[in-house]
């Protein structure tokens, strides 16, 4: 008989990729807001930051294995509206680890690299996390609660790229691929440093820790790092777009809302002794590359 496995945001991103990479391995059941997942049959629509409405998805889906992907991740919004980003990333997360308790629910969350504030680089998980906006800061509030009050939890600080199975979105890689592919100039920054893994990746790993004992936090990313310039010229040659498109800039140049991290380079030495070894970030963009071929989005 086959686990049942719960996935928050199951239309978004890494949800919609977790169905596809490992969806024939679980009974999955599916939490999404607005957008159904059209190859899951099993689907809750549920705002997370309804506590009855995900005790009741909870009572009637009874998982052994939680991912929770959903977030609120766009970066000014949650520094424009910290009610919402906490409520959404924080107060949700707890109210999940809560009532999943008494289930003995494994519960994978999906937090973020973002946690620290990039001054050094290669962070390890024993490294402190000194957020500075408010979208890592909520982040880090939902690993708090986990630990506090779960018992058989991973936390995965990640960041992560890819193609949405569902829809369209405004994700970095795909903003990247779609500028350049109508050869719309852009600018990348040449000082945010990232050790990016696709949503394919991540998924086969998560796979891995659902079947493992391992409890704790891992960074789990490519095992190397770049800046998102070089990341953007990388793809664009992988491509084959013309790469002059791409202007290189200092994040400092720009005017975001909310403060940004520069360096969040990680050191995933401990996430290769647990799963082996990770890829190299070209390695990821070659993923991402081949992942193109035959997409086709399900729509809502």
């Amino acid at each position: 008989m086959l686990k049942k496995l719960l996935i928050t945001g199951s239309s978004g991103m890494l949800g919609s990729n977790l169905v596809s990479e490992i969806g024939d391995r679980y009974e999955i059941s599916g939490l999404y807001r607005n957008c159904p997942n059209p190859e899951l049959k099993n689907q809750f629509k549920v705002d997370i930051t309804d506590h009855k409405g995900l005790e009741n998805v909870v009572n009637l889906a009874k998982p052994d294995f939680l991912v929770h992907t959903a977030a609120l991740t766009n970066v000014d919004a949650c520094e424009k509206n910290f009610k919402l980003a906490r409520a959404t990333n924080s107060l949700a997360t707890r109210d999940l680890a809560s009532i999943l308790k008494p289930f003995g629910t494994k519960f994978i969350y999906i937090s973020t690299e973002s946690i620290f504030d990039g001054k050094k680089g290669n962070y390890d998980e024993s490294d402190v996390p000194r957020p500075i906006n408010n979208y890592a800061k909520t982040k880090h509030e939902g690993e708090m609660f986990i630990e506090g009050l779960s018992d058989n939890f991973v936390i995965i600080r990640t960041t992560i790229f890819g193609w949405n199975r569902v829809k369209e979105s405004g994700s970095f890689a795909e903003w990247v691929y779609k500028s350049l592919r109508e050869k719309k100039p852009i600018k990348m920054f040449t000082d945010v440093i990232f050790s990016p893994i696709t949503v394919n990746t991540l998924s086969l790993l998560i796979d891995r820790l659902l079947q493992m004992d391992f409890t704790g936090t891992l960074n789990i990313g490519s095992n190397d790092s770049v800046s998102k310039y070089r990341f953007g010229i990388s793809l664009a040659e992988l491509f084959g777009f013309d790469k002059s498109y791409i202007t290189p800039i200092s994040v400092d140049t720009f005017e975001f809302t909310a403060k940004r991290p520069k360096n969040l380079s990680l050191n995933v030495s401990k996430a290769e002794d647990v799963l082996g070894p990770l890829p190299t970030v070209e390695d990821e963009i070659r993923v991402f590359y081949e992942k193109k071929k035959g997409l086709a989005r399900l729509g809502c």
